[in-house]
């Protein structure tokens, strides 16, 4: 509010036109909008008053704390430098882990589908067994009933039935011996998937060792970045609270014909003008609220 507006409202009230709530809430957030102003030229001027002497003290605590943070800042870059440059060694590892892994499971699968491959022949050999044993066992009901008819009518049939219930039992003891070996060959095959499986636990065993040290790195280093930017917000609080009692008196000394302060000062004109115009505008609204409740 500038003084038009003062005058304006004054005459509201003489109107009846009270208004002090309303005065009441513009003074709280024109207060709100002083205290930000003075903490921004507080933070804004602080590195050029040292020549004030009566800033001396706030400007040369607020130097201290500045270089800590800067020497906190360098260290924390640094970590996190180290921490990046040994990430990446990590990341890189486990790369080539699961390079190496990828091919041992490429040889697995390769395994695995010549085990499935010989037991679709076992299955096939089973099925064409079942039908052999399935033959051998009619033809042998047929012999028992040629047996009890005339040996001399039906003597040429049990011949021939004999003879193929030989030449199935040969080759149902070959198909039992080809598939216990093709069942060696499969049994064969699972050990070497085993041994696969046992490679991968190897190699992911040996990653693990090696990287442990790695690994604990990063986190101590993260550990210590953490700290470390715990301190910086302390001492930006710190920092925060000196620059704002140097915002503070310097937008109490806008009128001051210190010439030091004058020079400080002349750098932020937008700023003490914006300051300036709040702490009218917050008078004026005092009076008329206060001028309300009469």
């Amino acid at each position: 509010m500038n003084a038009i507006g003062f005058f304006l409202g004054r005459f509201a009230w003489q109107l009846g036109l009270r208004r002090e709530r309303a005065r009441w809430n513009a003074v709280t957030r024109e207060t709100q909008r002083l205290a930000e102003a003075q903490d921004l030229l507080g933070k804004l001027a602080w590195p050029g008053s040292a020549s004030v002497e009566r800033l001396s003290g706030e400007y040369w605590q607020l130097t201290d704390l500045d270089a800590q943070q800067k020497e906190l800042r360098a260290q924390s870059d640094q970590l996190i430098l180290d921490n990046d440059t040994a990430q990446d060694r990590l990341y890189h590892m486990e790369d080539n882990l699961e390079d190496e892994v990828d091919v041992l499971r490429k040889r697995k699968a390769g395994l695995m589908d010549q085990a499935v491959v010989i037991m679709d022949q076992v299955d096939g050999i089973r099925d064409r067994d079942n039908e052999t044993r399935r033959r051998f066992t009619s033809l042998k009901g047929k012999l028992e009933v040629l047996k009890k008819q005339d040996p001399v009518e039906y003597a040429a049939e049990i011949e021939r039935t004999r003879t193929t219930l030989a030449e199935l039992k040969e080759e149902h003891a070959r198909d039992l011996a080809t598939i216990a070996s093709l069942e060696k060959d499969v049994q064969k095959l699972e050990l070497s998937v085993q041994g696969v499986d046992t490679e991968i636990a190897g190699l992911r065993d040996r990653h693990k060792i090696q990287t442990a040290d790695l690994v604990a790195e990063i986190g101590r280093r993260s550990k210590q970045i953490a700290e470390i930017s715990a301190r910086m917000g302390s001492l930006e609080s710190q920092k925060n609270e000196f620059s704002f009692q140097i915002g503070q008196y310097l937008s109490n000394q806008i009128s001051n014909p210190d010439p030091e302060v004058k020079k400080v000062l002349s750098r932020y004109g937008p700023l003490t003008k914006r300051i300036a115009y709040l702490r009218r505008s917050i008078q004026y609204n005092q009076r008329l609220a206060r001028r309300a409740n009469r």
